[in-house]
């Protein structure tokens, strides 16, 4: 079983109602894997108030490792757990965060009983955040995000080395792909190539059927 983590973003397509539609065809899905959905911040009560059955994982796109309280334009992890959430998206490459952020959030979140993916843009940062114990990292070079061409097969052996570093420092730590996965063939290349799961935004957010998209995908 691999992890196929679906990444909203903040397009049109993707947010408000849209997001339920896409919801709709996650939770429809029939496969093996795991699917991980991460709407927008500003859906999340929508979306874990129409999410069924506990499929798919709910995942924020981003979370402050502070408790609820006086914290203006923060995302607390402790509300996005009373909605229902199973974890968080730290560190995208659209959403940075300092180094010290990251393992302060990775520690709140397991005190919660919330898993962290932590995005990471090389093969030295991904062993960098890998030391924080997280529940995965995801090796996802910037320049290749919504480009349609994926990591897997332009640079396979970023994939290789950033699966071997991660696990090197914790081999508990899931190791992840992102960056241009658009087809079912980018997701059985990555997994061959040692990772345990993957990453896309817009080829699933933005298709025109995205529930025949995902079932294709997954195959």
């Amino acid at each position: 079983m691999a992890f196929v983590v679906l990444n909203l973003k903040t397009y049109v397509e993707s947010t408000g109602q849209n997001a339920l539609f896409l919801l709709e065809a996650a939770a429809t899905a029939r496969t093996n894997h795991s699917l991980v959905f991460c709407p927008s911040p500003l859906d999340a009560s929508l979306v874990a108030r129409s999410r069924t059955g506990g499929q798919p994982l709910l995942f924020g796109q981003y979370a402050d490792a502070n408790s609820s309280g006086a914290f203006t334009g923060s995302a607390p992890l402790d509300q996005f757990k009373k909605l229902g959430f199973e974890g968080t998206l730290l560190n995208h490459s659209e959403k940075k965060i300092p180094h010290p952020q990251i393992q302060k959030t990775v520690e709140a979140a397991k005190k919660l009983g919330l898993k962290a993916l932590v995005c990471a843009d090389s093969v030295a940062e991904a062993k960098k955040v890998a030391a924080f114990r997280p529940w995965a990292v995801a090796i996802e070079p910037p320049e290749l995000i919504g480009s349609g061409v994926s990591v897997s097969s332009v640079q396979p052996e970023l994939v290789r080395d950033g699966v071997s570093a991660v696990k090197a420092v914790d081999g508990s730590v899931k190791a992840f792909v992102g960056a241009g996965v658009s087809n079912r063939s980018d997701f059985v290349t990555s997994l061959q190539l040692g990772a345990e799961g993957v990453l896309l935004a817009s080829a699933f957010a933005k298709a025109k059927d995205p529930e025949k998209w995902l079932k294709d995908f997954l195959g």
